[in-house]
């Protein structure tokens, strides 16, 4: 696993390269929404949007920091997103924001 961690298949189960082939027709479908979509899911799929809506190489995607108790906000914008990502039970502002 360590060796390979974006192409390792954990048994019965999926490598990071397996959830974004399976995550690309998904993905492709939230573009054309015109309304917010709201997403829960696990650190994988999180991993795999924010390397795709960020822009971030695809060796680097196991590697992204992400929070499983975070609410993950992907903004589109004439070139690129921004991400803000919330603390649902803090009352603050975004606590990250990247573009």
């Amino acid at each position: 696993r360590a060796a390979d961690k974006l192409r390792y298949r954990y048994p019965k189960g999926e490598s990071y390269q397996d959830v974004c082939a399976r995550l690309e027709p998904v993905i492709f479908e939230l573009e054309r929404q015109k309304n917010p979509v709201l997403i829960v899911t696990h650190i994988a799929v999180i991993r795999a949007l924010t390397g795709y809506f960020m822009d971030i190489p695809l060796e680097e995607l196991p590697y992204i920091p992400v929070q499983s108790d975070c609410v993950y906000e992907f903004l589109p914008k004439a070139y690129g997103c921004t991400l803000n990502v919330y603390k649902p039970l803090e009352k603050s502002k975004p606590s990250k924001a990247c573009s």
